[in-house]
């Protein structure tokens, strides 16, 4: 699915047509033989991938349990155990990342934990780690200090030490 396609027709739609398809949405997701297909793709102990909605990411978790319509689990990262919602899961290994069309940075394309810049007043730059996504900023920890910043404001950042043996420098004598 086109995930940029549809959200850019979405945008041009009105609240009441963004209720009426939410209310349609639900319908098909409570829906048994979609909880029955799901049901029968899952056995306690398996690694499963589900989308964080307040991350926007997704996140590793083990199933502990299939329920009638939620799964219980524990994440691997922090070894929480929540119970969720079974369409929550990412069975068909989708690609949830949502590319931007604007300038800055696009909240949904924003997961906790990457790595943000953004220009202070004094127009110097600072980098920083998403700790918070709210509906018109972004949280961002500089340091041990942390910046409620406009997603406008913010650029990605790439790690360049992940690449660091991708390069060789100028004076060495493989250059």
């Amino acid at each position: 699915m086109n995930y940029n396609l549809l959200l850019s027709e979405l945008e041009q739609a009105s609240t009441f047509e963004l209720f009426r398809l939410q209310a349609a949405i639900s319908t098909l997701l409570d829906d048994p033989n979609r909880i029955a297909a799901i049901k029968r793709k899952l056995h306690p102990g398996m690694e499963i991938s589900y989308f964080h909605e307040q991350e926007n990411r997704l996140v590793t978790a083990r199933l502990l349990e299939v329920r009638k319509t939620r799964a219980a689990i524990q994440e691997s990262r922090s070894g929480k155990r929540w119970t969720i919602p079974l369409y929550m899961i990412n069975l068909e290994q989708s690609n949830i990342d949502l590319t931007p069309q604007k300038q800055g940075v696009e909240r949904l394309s924003l997961r906790i934990d990457d790595r943000v810049g953004f220009r202070g007043k004094n127009n110097e730059e600072h980098f920083g780690t998403v700790i918070k996504l709210n509906p018109k900023r972004a949280k961002i920890q500089v340091g041990t200090t942390i910046w409620s910043v406009p997603y406008s404001m913010l650029f990605s950042i790439i790690d360049g030490e992940q690449g660091a043996d991708l390069f060789i420098p100028a004076g060495s004598p493989d250059w």
